[in-house]
């Protein structure tokens, strides 16, 4: 059994969740890795769901414009519903081809939690090879994942897989997000070691990779107390110390 993205109503449901967690140690850092590079201004967001990372982004600078990609037209239409923006063309595209995007044409490709959605390491190591061939020499790809050595813990808003199962690369697993109002949605996915992405973006050709693990606890104060305000919440578990994501910062060759 796997998720389907694209039924309507998991695609309903998956927008409903609250990704105060996923914002605050995930999209933060890509957005921090962006900006530190002022020339970018062409993006790829792949896989990029209900459109909430690339409504970030284009809120964050009005130069940047963005390619947001998905395999389901169900987030695709979401997406362009109410999250419609100048700088976003959203795109339904289908077996991994970005064929309407120029090669060596984007600055900087963005992968949120798409890994985990593949049983194929074959089909990962096509994606990986299309975003590398669209990217610009030396343009950059962050890819963030749910933390394959954090299975079984409980966080805030989630759990990634389910306590007391020692998973191995492939393995079928289950994710549990907290929805308010609503039962988990539970997402079936694949479990894939630190080890395998560090492979598969390395034999794709990106070099230079770096990797990024945060958790509420590494937060400067500031930081810790202007998020607590935005998300009006301060009642935080163990994402305090455990990392619940990972991000891997890479780069095309010159």
């Amino acid at each position: 059994m796997e998720t389907s993205w694209k039924d309507k109503s998991v695609s309903e449901q998956f927008n409903l969740y609250n990704d105060m967690l996923e914002d605050i140690l995930g999209f933060q850092c890509i957005f921090n890795l962006i900006e530190h590079n002022q020339n970018i201004r062409h993006i790829l967001d792949y896989g990029c769901g209900p459109g909430k990372v690339s409504e970030r982004l284009a809120q964050r600078n009005p130069h940047y414009n963005i390619f947001a990609v998905d395999e389901s037209q169900e987030m695709i239409d979401i997406a362009s519903s109410i999250r419609k923006h100048d700088n976003i063309s959203y795109h339904c595209i289908h077996n991994n081809n970005l064929a309407f995007i120029d090669s060596n044409s984007i600055d900087c490709a963005i992968i949120c939690f798409v890994i985990i959605n593949n049983a194929q390491r074959n089909q990962i190591i096509t994606m990986l090879a299309e975003v590398y061939r669209v990217l610009k020499p030396k343009g950059q790809l962050i890819l963030l994942d749910s933390n394959p050595n954090a299975t079984g813990i409980s966080f805030t808003t989630f759990t990634n897989g389910e306590r007391g199962i020692r998973y191995r690369s492939g393995d079928k697993k289950k994710q549990f997000l907290k929805v308010e109002g609503q039962p988990d949605l539970i997402l079936h996915d694949w479990y894939w070691s630190k080890q395998d992405y560090i492979e598969w973006i390395s034999m794709t050709g990106f070099e230079s990779i770096h990797i990024t693990e945060a958790t509420i606890g590494h937060l400067p104060q500031k930081a810790r107390v202007m998020y607590e305000q935005q998300y009006q919440f301060n009642d935080w578990g163990n994402e305090v110390t455990i990392p619940p994501f990972i991000v891997f910062h890479a780069f095309k060759s010159s």
